[in-house]
């Protein structure tokens, strides 16, 4: 098995690090600037014009600019001067300059409003197109999956269904009973 045409086993953490890229559902956030949080992990020099790219396209920009100071404003540990969904969206203009081969989303929209959530699918689909990159996306809200070429749904631990958003809304499962709001 390789990954970005290398095998696994000769992949060092630091490798593996510059090719993965995860968002969780509570980022990490230091003590830092906006402008430092966003471009936090990136082992390239990165200009201003790129993170306020990355920025519009994780649909916060608008409120980085609202900030005293903007991409300068200085955020506590852990971001706690800001929104549980301006911390994910920093998070995820990370993925935006960082350009990763494997993304792993862990609810990382959940914090987000149905029109945040969109736009910044909308920008990862447009990423996958022209990075090729792989999304793996951990979800509760279905509306986040719609787009996945696979849906593996879990319960218990196991593997119980799996197919596109389609097919599995489809066919009487757990699956369609979340989609159709049946369970809580």
């Amino acid at each position: 098995m390789t990954l970005g045409g290398v095998p696994l086993e000769a992949l060092t953490r630091q490798s593996l690090a510059e090719l993965v890229a995860l968002v969780p559902q509570t980022p990490f956030l230091i003590a830092d600037t906006v402008f430092r949080n966003i471009c936090y992990g990136l082992r390239t020099p990165v200009t201003l014009e790129q993170v306020q790219e990355a920025a519009r396209k994780a649909n916060i920009a608008g409120d980085i600019e609202k900030l005293p100071g903007g991409y300068q404003f200085q955020l506590s540990e852990g971001g706690k001067n800001l929104s549980g969904g301006q911390r994910q969206r920093i998070a995820l203009a990370r993925i935006f300059l960082k350009q990763p081969r494997i993304l792993i989303l862990d609810e990382a929209t959940s914090a987000l409003d149905n029109t945040s959530e969109k736009r910044i699918q909308q920008e990862i689909e447009k990423m996958k197109e022209e990075c090729g990159t792989t999304v793996i996306s951990i979800a509760h809200r279905l509306t986040t999956l719609r787009n996945c070429d696979e849906i593996l749904v879990m319960d218990g631990g196991r593997i119980v269904q799996r197919g596109t958003y389609a097919q599995l809304e489809s066919v009487p499962s757990i699956f369609q009973d979340m989609a159709l709001g049946k369970l809580h």
